[in-house]
């Protein structure tokens, strides 16, 4: 296999998983409901969200370590950033802004794997991994981001409104409470009463109080999601190491890549 394919092969798949990734960035857009009403669904969504990530990351950290000279490194990063555009399905000013902060990223994380490997005697999958947290964190701004504009532009067309399934559950409870108080000849007709007073109590409390800071409330979304995204992630952040460190034997196994050993002249300032 001549080096070109493989520098092809390695490309392709970091835009793969960019790809994939930006098709999780758009369901992530479209999530406000299961946002507000969690479900089976959101925890199936959060799962292929991982997998997207996990990906994403091993994937960077192959180019970041193979791909030389740099700028064929850098250009694979742009085709990535590119391909998590043409996942999204959608290209504005707000995520062409969050692919821009990936660009960027990504960059500086090519640069310094290359440094310090190139300061290293022995190779080690130690600072492709730990050059990844900056990359991480860039990746889960980018999903809050995508979760961010969804949200603003959802409640700009329809408005926001109140919770429905925080509502039921309050109410049940507030019901249950109420059946155990009164007498059972009464009991239907004060639920009925209950129900009306509730709904009209709670739709004039959101009217006065939340409607006010309604454009405010997709960044209270965003910020709710990138606290727990950023818990489990470094809960998981072994994950594409270990994956790294099984993938680069293999790799040298098949042939793709090899070990080069090279005799340095090295020139130091002492005293004389």
């Amino acid at each position: 296999m001549s080096k070109w394919l493989k520098f092809t092969f390695f490309t392709v798949l970091l835009i793969g998983a960019g790809y994939f990734f930006g098709t999780i960035c758009r369901q992530i857009s479209q999530a406000y409901n299961l946002i507000l009403s969690p479900s089976g669904e959101l925890l199936y969504l959060l799962l292929w969200l991982l997998i997207a990530l996990g990906g994403l990351m091993v994937a960077s950290g192959l180019v970041a370590a193979l791909l030389r000279p740099l700028w064929i490194g850098v250009l694979a990063f742009i085709l990535s950033g590119l391909a998590i555009l043409l996942g999204w399905w959608q290209v504005t000013v707000g995520n062409g802004i969050l692919i821009l902060g990936y660009f960027l990223v990504a960059f500086f994380y090519t640069f310094v794997v290359a440094r310090e490997l190139n300061e290293r005697i022995r190779f080690s999958v130690r600072p492709i991994s730990e050059g990844q947290n900056i990359l991480l964190m860039v990746l889960i701004l980018v999903i809050c981001g995508s979760l961010y504009l969804g949200c603003a532009a959802h409640i700009e067309q329809e408005g926001f409104s109140p919770p429905q399934f925080y509502i039921k559950m309050f109410m049940e409870q507030m019901e249950k409470q109420i059946e155990a108080r009164v007498p059972a000849k009464e009991r239907q007709e004060v639920i009925t009463q209950f129900r009306k007073e509730f709904r009209r109590t709670a739709d004039e409390f959101f009217e006065s109080t939340v409607k006010p800071y309604e454009k405010y409330i997709p960044l209270a979304i965003a910020a709710v999601l990138f606290m727990p995204l950023v818990t489990i992630t470094r809960l998981l952040s072994w994950v594409p190491t270990v994956l790294m460190s099984i993938i680069f034997p293999l790799l040298k196994v098949l042939g793709v890549v090899k070990l080069t050993s090279e005799t340095r002249e090295v020139q130091r300032l002492v005293i004389s």
